[in-house]
């Protein structure tokens, strides 16, 4: 039987479903990992606001950062039908970030972009990025949801860096760790007051002690 009807090799899920794999550092500094991993998370909560989208959570895809793997192996492992993969250089305040959504059945471009920015910019960025991800994939987008994507605004570098480093060391869940978010998140908030991410993050990291 199975000499006539071989197993397929195609990923067999709805379209309509995402794996954002973790984003490349290209900056020069090693330290910017923690910016790397802070945008790529930031584009899955994005995506996660979409309903008609299922978005793979940040603990299943982050098994794959370093890893060089077969799309078609992450769409199959994941059982998706797209992948977003990317990377980050930052030089300062300035940042390219190059994003490319594939699909995991054939490996063909749904769509890809760079961007040139300042970092103050960053939510526009990833504003975009998700927006461009619904319409390649033809997910519905209700008025509230876009609404809640489209608010954008400029961001203190000073602040969102802290509050990204902050997040980056709270996602390691060891008491020392939580320990030093917790101070990133209270300098993220010294330099922007405004920034309610911060907020958030030292809500949870305290929750977590």
């Amino acid at each position: 039987i199975y000499l006539f009807y071989p197993q397929s090799s195609t990923i067999p899920t709805n379209r309509k479903s995402i794996a954002v794999l973790p984003f490349k550092n290209f900056s020069e500094s090693k330290e910017d990992e923690f910016f790397a991993d802070g945008v790529t998370e930031d584009i899955i909560m994005q995506l996660s606001r979409i309903a008609d989208l299922k978005v793979i959570s940040r603990t299943s895809v982050m098994q794959y950062k370093g890893v060089n793997k077969n799309i078609r192996d992450v769409g199959r492992e994941l059982n998706v039908g797209a992948v977003l993969e990317g990377s980050i250089r930052r030089a300062g305040n300035q940042i390219r970030i190059v994003a490319q959504l594939i699909d995991a059945n054939n490996e063909g471009h749904l769509w890809a972009e760079t961007y040139d920015k300042e970092l103050t910019q960053i939510f526009v960025i990833q504003s975009d990025v998700a927006k461009n991800i619904a319409s390649s994939l033809k997910s519905t987008l209700l008025p509230g949801e876009r609404a809640h994507i489209e608010r954008t605004q400029t961001v203190n570098a000073e602040a969102y860096q802290n509050y990204l480093k902050g997040r980056f060391y709270w996602n390691k869940r060891t008491t020392a760790d939580i320990l030093t978010a917790i101070e990133y998140f209270q300098k993220a908030i010294r330099a922007d007051t405004n920034i309610a991410l911060a907020y958030t993050g030292l809500a949870s990291a305290y929750a977590t002690i």
